[in-house]
């Protein structure tokens, strides 16, 4: 059994987080996970393993050389030889503890980019990651975008993320939202969830609404998502009356995946991102997706074979999109569902991780 030590700094609801949640949880026997939290979290106490361990060590101060003790006796008692990462603050304890045990070998994912203002920390994660043995990106275009940036790429592989089918909410959540939005059954509903921030670009699909609603009166706009000064923007371009009957944004919802059924199409009108759990959830919801055209949406939609792209932020190109879409409401493809099941699916997920911790742990040098 191949030990792992997994460091994490942060373990509240997130998309990294509840990959690890389910990764943890998840019936297997190759690999054997110690996880250990330098910062407490809301998802601990729903980790529940037979075979694997969890260890709250939180830190307290930003480097805590007790912490870096403790790591350094739990590499020792449990003879563990690889260190996984996910976030840059956890990459330095790492690195900090791989001087201490030479033989440690680290792995890195990144997940996302680093913001444009925080310049140093994407030097200071492209130094460290020189000490690693691999790093990992959640797609191709992800690491041809960080080879942009100056990433070291030589020892840089691809590992999509895994995607636990979504579960759905219950009857009683159900009925709740469908007041929220004043669902009725002849409705069209676009969904789309994500924060809104001006990368996700919900203005695009704001302004594409303005343009059908009067074509198609039964069409409705619903945003799950943290709001902020960017969605108070967009409520600007909606008439008064529309927000009150059309377009709804009723904030972050726990399990907002678990809607999908309710949507007739799902729009992703991202402008940048490094992958797309929401986008996999709807197709594992058998809800036809419309996304921006940029590199990782092309990647993960097979050049559009799964699902449907749209010029970026051109509001006329996506309203011609979901008139097709309206018109023909039956856009799904049955191959689409055995795509992503299988390719995006936990025992996917670590058989690809075994052979990489594998041929690294008796290939690589120490």
């Amino acid at each position: 059994m191949i030990k792992v030590l997994y460091l994490r700094s942060s373990f509240d609801p997130g998309g990294t987080e509840s990959l690890l949640l389910n990764l943890y949880n998840y019936p297997q026997k190759e690999i054997q996970f110690h996880y250990a939290f330098l910062k407490d979290g809301s998802l601990i106490s729903r980790l529940n393993s037979v075979t694997n361990r969890y260890y709250k060590l939180f830190r307290r101060k930003r480097i805590d050389f007790q912490v870096i003790k403790k790591l350094a006796r739990l590499v020792r008692d449990n003879n563990i030889h690889i260190v996984h990462t996910h976030q840059l603050f956890e990459l330095f304890y790492a690195v900090v503890l791989k001087i201490r045990y030479p033989h440690v070998k680290l792995f890195h994912t990144i997940h996302g980019y680093h913001d444009v203002h925080s310049r140093w920390a994407e030097i200071l994660e492209q130094l460290l990651i020189r000490f690693t043995h691999r790093t990992f990106t959640v797609s191709r275009s992800s690491r041809e975008e960080l080879k942009k940036k100056g990433y070291p790429s030589q020892r840089m592989d691809v590992l999509y993320n895994a995607v636990k089918p979504p579960v759905a909410a219950s009857k009683k959540q159900l009925e709740w939202f469908k007041k929220k939005i004043k669902y009725q059954e002849n409705d069209f509903i676009i969904g789309m969830i994500g924060n809104f921030v001006w990368w996700k670009d919900q203005m695009t699909l704001v302004k594409a609404y303005n343009l059908l609603k009067e074509e198609i009166p039964d069409l409705k706009i619903v945003f799950i998502g943290r709001e902020s000064e960017f969605s108070e923007k967009c409520k600007k371009e909606v008439n008064p009356e529309d927000l009150n009957n059309r377009v709804f944004s009723p904030g972050a919802i726990e399990n907002a995946s678990g809607y999908l059924s309710l949507f007739n199409l799902f729009v992703m009108s991202t402008l940048m991102d490094t992958f797309g759990i929401v986008v996999i959830e709807a197709l594992m919801s058998r809800i036809p997706v419309l996304a921006s055209d940029i590199p990782v949406m092309r990647e993960l939609s097979c050049n559009a074979k799964h699902f449907e792209l749209f010029e970026s932020q051109n509001p006329k190109s996506l309203a011609k999109k979901i008139k097709n879409n309206y018109c023909n409401n039956d856009n799904y493809k049955e191959e689409t569902y055995v795509y992503v099941h299988f390719n995006y699916s936990y025992e996917n997920y670590l058989n690809q991780l075994i052979q990489l911790y594998d041929c690294n742990e008796h290939n690589s040098p120490n």
